[in-house]
């Protein structure tokens, strides 16, 4: 008797690779992967749900899920996390030397209901006081015009937002018509006409961010189709179990010494340091291991405005 079959759209990430290239599978189900460009996937999920699992943006999963008619439960399964104090630039004359000079600035990001802006702004909020309704807000494109429109749909009541079209917000910030910027990576304008991070010595700054709270930020989630979650009951177990051999193989690749599996020199150290602070399983899937930090993100979006009320963990992760 053939096994049911299921599609997962997902990154093509180390921890998902044994995935994606069959060497790890789902038990009891054929599988089939879909891998391509995250933005894609995740409009794809919201609009039609054609994928019976998928990543997605938690924030805008979280969004979707509270505001009604999601079609996805999340499964505690998170195949992308940051820290995201190096994803905040500034413009030199911005009056901007500490996280407190952001105060009543005008900042650009691409989307701002998007994961990246929601962890930075709760970072700041929770570190330094930052209040995000003091600020002026531009979404728009980064370093190439993308969109005829930006979807002021997530956009939260009483917050100064303005969408840019036509140009960039690198273009903006060289201009001096930004004062700065989130970004997923440097924009093109990082490195000249005085643009430079906030935090400088980033790397030091999220180590002792984690070393303080224990929290490594969830960017994306692994969410499966409600109907098929009610169908086939052991399929989030069976879906859990095989994220997590396939990233353990990723993990046991970063302890390779004969011929480095990765193109960094110094691989073997930077796991044994991230591992010294971190843990072991510095990457952690399941639940309870991430309860903290899926509660803080919860209550950084109600704070922010992005969602109406504070759901319980356990609602948008039902039966863990």
């Amino acid at each position: 008797m053939s096994q049911p079959s299921i599609r997962i759209a997902v990154g093509d990430y180390d921890r998902t690779r044994a995935l994606v290239d069959g060497s790890v599978g789902v038990e009891g189900f054929e599988t089939r992967f879909a891998t391509g460009d995250l933005e894609a996937i995740f409009s794809q999920a919201f609009q039609t749900a054609e994928y019976e699992v998928t990543e997605l943006s938690f924030s805008n999963f979280l969004i979707a899920s509270v505001r009604g008619g999601c079609p996805y439960v999340a499964l505690p399964i998170f195949p992308s996390r940051s820290f995201r104090h190096s994803a905040i630039y500034v413009r030199a004359g911005s009056g901007i030397a500490t996280p407190a000079g952001l105060a009543g600035k005008r900042i650009g990001l691409r989307e701002y209901s998007n994961t990246v802006a929601l962890v930075a702004r709760g970072m700041l909020s929770d570190e330094y006081g930052f209040d995000p309704g003091s600020c002026a807000w531009f979404a728009g494109d980064v370093d190439h015009v993308e969109r005829d429109t930006i979807d002021p749909r997530n956009w939260p009541k009483g917050v100064n937002i303005q969408a840019v079209r036509g140009r960039t917000l690198s273009s903006m910030m060289e201009a001096g018509q930004l004062d700065a910027l989130i970004a997923y990576t440097p924009p093109a304008v990082f490195g000249r006409a005085g643009v430079g991070r906030l935090f400088p010595d980033w790397r030091d700054v999220e180590k002792d961010y984690y070393a303080r709270t224990r929290r490594f930020p969830i960017m994306h989630v692994i969410a499966l189709r409600r109907d098929v979650a009610e169908a086939n009951p052991g399929l989030p177990k069976a879906l859990l179990a095989a994220f997590n051999q396939a990233k353990q193989v990723a993990q046991d690749r970063l302890a390779i010494h004969q011929a480095l599996p990765v193109m960094l020199p110094w691989m073997q150290a930077e796991a044994e340091s991230t591992q010294a602070l971190m843990g072991q399983d510095f990457w952690p899937y399941g639940f309870e291991a991430n309860r903290d930090m899926i509660e803080t993100q919860i209550r950084w979006s109600h704070e922010q405005g992005l969602i109406p009320r504070r759901p319980a963990a356990e609602e948008l992760f039902p039966g863990w």
